[in-house]
């Protein structure tokens, strides 16, 4: 009979769980260090055995972490662990017997929980420098046999070196050396039982907690990152910074190769690279065009640059002589292909640069399909992976910056210069917060591209709980952080990238597939890092990160996750999207056309929508999410609702906060179409471009002036397109790059490639070759100058940025609500009067702010008196809102598509200001 799965769980030293499905007369589990166990109809052969008994028995496990495992059978085994440290190593096999004796089914057996159970470590791995000598550290309780290979510059075979104790009883194997180590390469030779070929492998293997690697991570490098002063900046070690309270953040998005690729003000050999940050116009250094525009948002008030996946990828190749990048000559693509297809384009274009002849050929039609069929759209080999450019959720190595990034991938470069790049930020003002991929590995199995099941097979990922096959709901091959080892790996990385690089806020990509236990255990580990000791005030660090719900975790089966509803209260910011879709409209509709509060919905209807009581309906709705999140999406905030009901945030599933920083309030980020690309696929054709940057500045402006934390993607505020690409993940430099002079724009720049497109070409044709749409340097030049007037705005005053639920309750109020109101108007006030408590701000008694998302101006009697327009808008860079004004009565004529601030100066001492009285 086959050995069908793996559905069989040991889950901790004495219980196996598993559903045989069959009545039995007898259970074993069979274990073999040779892979020799083979079970047929009438008998097993080969392995040994240890007894199981049914049991009637809770296993705390399983209410814990493994709840999808509840209501299966359990079975006891009575095994000392000297056997279970023999029976782990290799093949195991669970069988169920007939009364004659003849096996009725067998399964694999999964065993995360017992090496968690007996072998969990929370010592140091990886390399650990002594005084006089180097020792390194390896978990792999799994593994036959382990031997240390060291090879030196040339990567040369030295040693072979055995580990300490030849089979450790925690699985920790021991390696110790001499000092002179120090900046050799090495890998780990291993032997050891995989169940994907079912059979014991020999092979070499990186180090999982290497912290320096050579070119494409072929080998791991000693290198003391703690100590060494070559890898390290002056003032390095000096170096402290001051973190803002949460609600003091804004975030800004960017991608490595997207801020500096294309900037010419960079030196070559810099574009696309850490050292691109380094020239900040500090100490003698020029001011490029990339970090001048940094270096002006955070003058206007923005903190932290959020840079994509920075650690070691697998997806992009490190040697840069066998990539092929945009400024090569065409005919380097058509050599590294080899593709008959393309002779006559590599005939015609020869050494002409690809970037040219991609210019040429948008130049000619803008929604052309040659660029991104070049790109790989007709070849399975495509193009697009000889490139250096990816986002970067691909991780490799977790510990190690990235070696395209570098100018020199081969060793310890890497980390000087991300060091030197952390600092050039400081010197202008910014803090750094990195992506972080521990949800999934890039590859599993015997890939190349595959380290931790390479080392400890089928114990890191997530398997099906039948089949045994890698869980693979994020994209990639699910991690999973329920078990002991992986949590701890999750754990020593971000402390590693906080002390050692002195990282200042972590995104986590796909956080709702993490534990909220292992979040929470992250926060306690950050907090015990201290100025006095590691040189980083780790209660400051800011975590934030995606918190959706969907694939084998969703809704807690297996344990708690980190997702939005359930980790209010802890401080950890999520991405909202309840603002995001009703400010922009609906987010995943075919064509995109779905408007949204700011994009016309009911107000100026597209060509596929109407102005229907259906649709004023759905207006009024946005409405309230936009309310809620520019309340810091609170779950127990109370406000008037359309239906005219006093309701909190949390009604109809809106608000999930506690607290107001627990809020990330984003309109765009890397994922799908820019927030240019989508609106204008929502907006009527025959709006002119005055309307459409407008609507574009109008969206901003609700995450701007509302409380929690902004998040923008680099280049929001220069109207920046990607040409439609709602996935540009490997799009390359030609859609993804950023121009700082606004002389160029990536609006029809060819038809996006086909991988998340194709199915839209036909709606993006049309939408790309629409002649209202003409993006020119003067509108790129005016959305900049009114996004930092919003920004200066926002910092001008500590009543945007408030600190707590019950300062937000007290102090938001929302007026013209209920089913009466101003469709398409939102009016806003935040109190700094006598019935708020406390003064926040010296200067206002108050603060009032008029959205207006229709198209027409619209007059607005507020009923509050002494106002006036916001300073900063007043001598602000947009006309048309310098003119705005209030009457001694508090009327004011807000124009189309425009948010106005107006301020209530303090005269003397704290005044009287409407508070929200909504009970």
């Amino acid at each position: 009979m086959s050995v069908t799965g793996a559905a069989a769980h040991w889950v901790d030293a004495g219980h196996l769980i598993w559903n045989p499905g069959t009545e039995a007369f007898s259970y074993a589990l069979y274990y073999s260090d040779n892979a020799e166990i083979k079970v047929y109809d009438t008998e097993v052969t080969g392995g040994r055995f240890f007894e199981l008994e049914p049991a009637d028995e809770q296993v705390p496990i399983v209410q814990n972490r493994l709840r999808h495992l509840e209501g299966r059978p359990v079975f006891t085994l009575m095994v000392d662990k000297e056997d279970i440290r023999d029976a782990v190593k290799g093949q195991l096999i669970a069988v169920a017997f007939d009364g004659s004796g003849y096996p009725v089914a067998a399964t694999h057996v999964q065993r995360h929980g017992v090496l968690d159970d007996l072998f969990y470590y929370d010592g140091k791995l990886g390399s650990v420098y002594h005084d006089n000598s180097i020792g390194l550290n390896l978990w792999a309780p799994t593994a036959q046999r382990v031997t240390l290979r060291v090879y030196d510059g040339e990567k040369n075979l030295i040693e072979e070196v055995a580990p300490v104790v030849e089979s450790p009883e925690n699985g920790v194997w021991r390696f110790e050396g001499p000092a002179d180590w120090d900046r050799m390469y090495y890998r780990f030779d291993i032997r050891v039982y995989h169940r994907q070929t079912d059979t014991v492998e020999q092979y070499e293997v990186t180090d999982p907690y290497a912290v320096s690697l050579s070119t494409d991570s072929e080998y791991s490098q000693f290198v003391n990152l703690a100590e060494d002063p070559e890898l390290k900046p002056n003032g390095w070690d000096s170096l402290v910074k001051e973190l803002p309270f949460p609600t003091d953040i804004t975030l800004y998005e960017a991608h490595m190769r997207d801020f500096s690729i294309i900037d010419q003000t960079v030196p070559e050999e810099h574009r696309g690279t850490y050292m691109a940050f380094t020239h900040n116009g500090e100490d003698g250094q020029d001011l490029t065009d990339g970090m001048d525009h940094l270096k002006v948002l955070a003058d206007a008030g923005l903190t932290h640059l959020h840079l994509l996946p920075v650690n070691d990828i697998a997806s992009v190749i490190e040697d840069r002589s066998e990539r092929v990048d945009l400024d090569d000559p065409y005919r380097l693509l058509c050599d590294r292909l080899g593709i008959e297809e393309l002779a006559e384009e590599c005939e015609r274009y020869g050494d002409q640069p690809i970037r040219d002849v991609f210019e040429e050929m948008a130049e000619n039609d803008p929604v052309t399909l040659e660029i991104q069929n070049t790109l790989g759209a007709r070849y399975p080999d495509h193009p697009a992976r000889y490139d250096g450019f990816n986002w970067g959720y691909d991780p490799f190595h977790f510990n190690v910056p990235e070696g395209s990034y570098s100018t020199d991938p081969d060793g310890p470069k890497r980390i000087l210069e991300f060091r030197e790049m952390v600092q050039a930020l400081n010197d202008i003002g910014l803090k750094l917060v990195i992506d972080v991929v521990y949800n999934h590995t890039h590859a599993t199995g015997l890939s190349t591209y595959s380290v931790l099941d390479k080392v400890v097979p089928d114990y890191y990922q997530r398997l099906n709980i039948d089949t045994g096959e890698v869980e693979t709901s994020t994209c990639c091959s699910n991690t999973a952080a329920e078990f002991l080892m992986m949590e701890k790996l999750i754990i020593d990385s971000v402390l590693l990238w906080a002390e050692h690089y002195k990282v200042d806020s972590f995104r986590f990509d796909l956080m709702g597939h993490h534990p909220k236990y292992v979040m929470e255990n992250l926060q306690e580990a950050l907090n015990e890092l201290t100025v006095e000791e590691h040189g980083v005030d780790g209660k400051g660090i800011y975590i934030y990160g995606e918190g959706w719900n969907f694939g084998e975790v969703a809704d807690n089966r297996i344990f708690d996750q980190a997702t939005q509803f359930m980790t209010g209260g802890m401080g950890i910011g999520h991405f909202n999207d309840r603002i995001r879709d009703a400010v922009k409209g609906g987010f995943y509709s075919w064509t995109g056309r779905d408007q949204g509060f700011a994009t016309g919905k009911y107000l100026f209807p597209n060509e596929e929508s109407n102005a229907s009581e259906e649709e004023k309906a759905a207006l009024l709705d946005q409405a309230d999410r936009v309310r809620v999140g520019m309340a810091g999406n609170l779950s127990t905030y109370r406000y008037v609702n359309r239906f005219g009901q006093a309701v909190d945030g949390g009604n109809e599933g809106i608000g999930y906060t506690l607290m107001p920083q627990e809020t990330v309030n984003y309109l765009d980020k890397h994922d799908n179409e820019t927030l240019w690309d989508n609106t204008q696929a929502k907006l009527p054709f025959d709006m002119m471009m005055e309307g459409r940057v407008r609507v574009h500045l109008l969206s901003n402006a609700f995450i701007n002036y509302g409380q929690g934390v902004p998040f923008y993607q680099l280049g929001s505020d220069l109207l920046r397109s990607k040409s439609m690409d709602r996935d540009s993940y490997d799009s390359g430099d030609w859609y993804n790059a950023i121009d700082y002079t606004m002389e160029t724009t990536h609006w029809g720049k060819g038809l996006p490639p086909a991988w998340r497109n194709e199915d839209r070409w036909d709606a993006l044709r049309t939408i790309m070759q629409n002649e209202n749409v003409d993006i020119t340097k003067e509108h790129m030049e005016f959305t900049r100058e009114v996004f930092l007037d919003q920004i200066r705005v926002r910092y001008s005053s500590p009543l945007f940025r408030l600190q707590s639920a019950e300062e937000i309750q007290k102090r938001v109020a929302f007026h013209n609500t209920g089913p009466d109101q101003d469709p398409g108007l939102i009016a806003m006030t935040i109190s700094d009067g006598a019935c708020a408590g406390e003064s926040l701000d010296p200067n206002y008694d108050g603060i009032l702010v008029l959205f207006n998302a229709d198209d027409e101006p619209k007059t607005v009697d507020s009923g509050l008196t002494g106002m006036m327009l916001h300073p900063l808008l007043e001598d602000g860079s947009d006309p048309v809102l310098r003119e705005a004004s209030i009457t001694t009565g508090g009327s004011v004529q807000v124009p189309a598509l425009s948010a106005l601030v107006f301020v209530k100066p303090q005269a003397g001492g704290q005044g009287e200001f409407v508070c929200n009285e909504v009970e």
